[in-house]
């Protein structure tokens, strides 16, 4: 039997099936990123939920550094469909105190009582002049409490009171007329009847394996501080967003940065802010600390880094971009620590928020609408540990268990002082 001349090769086809197999591959691929990218841009204009677990996804794909940079694009988004919402709805404002009052706790020296609230009662919303600096000397403590205490920007006792004296207030203000939705919620606290405390998550920040061994409960408010406990409210930004430092019941979790916003807890009870290593420096007392971004505020003035669009420094992300922003600031007398979320603001417009409300020193915490929250804590039998988070804003995410079950991420909160 004669062979064929010519030979039947069947690499030629493998090659080409090969090569069919990876294209469509690369394409699902494609299509799966630009997907997830959709989300990103899209989707927290209508689910800020789906839209940050979108961003957490794509940002494990692709790094943080693109995923910021699509945020930033859904964030123009955002703002430009709120205006639109603005006027639609004849210029109703989109941030408000959620429906919730006040209820009384017990301290050993006295009764913590109701500070009445109006469940209906809209938003006080002024609209302030340009600030100026504080003065850079160190004033003597004001008499007053947490409402009657300088600046007055329309204090309302917030929460509850301990022998009829208001430990916090709120406020809301108004600063940019191009964001006439938006508004920034200020919650001051008095430090000299609360007690901060720091809280890592149970997986952010970045922390080295076995911890639970050395903090127990973590990423949860302990149980022992529920009798006392106040409030809480956010952290700051992931580990992925700058490995910024902190310490825990003086562990080290992640090394601090020299220039980078911190809040630091002592032994003695006092909180500092500043920046690490010019205004916070290690010492033996310090158990606790947590950094995020530059400083917004130093010695009462602002930080000349607000006006310089560093991404890598505002953790990828543009510092004037129009987002749902938190932070947080200290009088210069130490009192009263100040807490501010606006629903629409710029690293810039935040900062003057806190310095009209008396913050002498101040950093900003996290970003985006499904990672703010700050809570005052009610008694409920209904509830396992027998407490319920009440949300200061409407539009923040009603999760009654907040803190209280462990959090993926950090978090402060406060108690009575014994």
């Amino acid at each position: 039997m004669k062979r064929s001349p010519f030979k039947t090769s069947t690499n030629g086809g493998k090659s080409r099936s090969k090569s069919r197999i990876f294209t469509n591959a690369v394409i699902v691929i494609w299509i799966l990123v630009c997907a997830l990218a959709a989300v990103v841009v899209i989707v927290p204009a209508v689910s800020p939920a789906t839209g940050a677990e979108g961003a957490d996804l794509l940002r494990a794909v692709v790094g943080p550094q693109p995923v910021a940079a699509l945020e930033s694009l859904s964030f123009q988004l955002q703002d430009k469909l709120r205006q639109y919402l603005f006027i639609a709805s004849g210029e109703k404002p989109q941030i408000g105190w959620a429906d919730t009052t006040s209820v009384g706790l017990v301290r050993p020296t006295g009764t913590a009582t109701p500070a009445p609230r109006s469940p209906t009662a809209l938003p006080i919303i002024i609209q302030p002049t340009t600030a100026s600096p504080l003065p850079p000397t160190a004033t003597p403590v004001p008499p007053g409490n947490a409402v009657s205490a300088p600046p007055d920007i329309g204090w309302q006792a917030y929460g509850p009171t301990v022998n009829g004296v208001p430990i916090m207030a709120q406020a809301m203000i108004m600063l940019n007329p191009q964001q006439s939705y938006a508004g920034t919620a200020l919650v001051r606290m008095d430090l000299s009847q609360l007690q901060l405390h720091i809280m890592s998550g149970n997986l952010e920040p970045a922390h080295p394996s076995g911890i639970g061994k050395v903090i127990p409960n973590l990423g949860m408010i302990p149980p022992e501080d529920f009798p006392n406990l106040i409030a809480a409210f956010n952290g700051g930004f992931k580990g992925v967003h700058g490995r910024y430092g902190m310490m825990l019941n003086g562990l080290t979790l992640l090394q601090p940065i020299d220039g980078v916003a911190t809040i630091a807890l002592y032994q003695d009870g006092s909180v500092r802010i500043g920046a690490w290593g010019t205004d916070i420096l290690p010492s033996p007392d310090m158990i606790a600390f947590r950094q995020n971004c530059p400083p917004l505020i130093e010695a009462g003035r602002f930080n000349p880094a607000l006006f310089y669009n560093d991404r890598r420094a505002w953790g990828y992300s543009q510092n004037n971009d129009v987002t749902w922003r938190t932070g947080v600031g200290i009088s210069q007398d130490g009192r009263y620590l100040i807490y501010a979320v606006s629903n629409g603001t710029t690293v810039q417009d935040l900062a003057n928020a806190l310095q009209l409300a008396g913050a002498y020193h101040a950093m900003q915490l996290d970003i985006n609408q499904f990672y703010t929250h700050f809570v005052i804590y009610q008694p409920d039998t209904s509830q396992s540990s027998g407490l319920a988070a009440e949300r200061l804003l409407s539009q923040m995410t009603d999760t009654r268990d907040l803190y209280l079950t462990p959090s993926l991420r950090d978090f402060f909160y406060l108690t009575l002082r014994q």
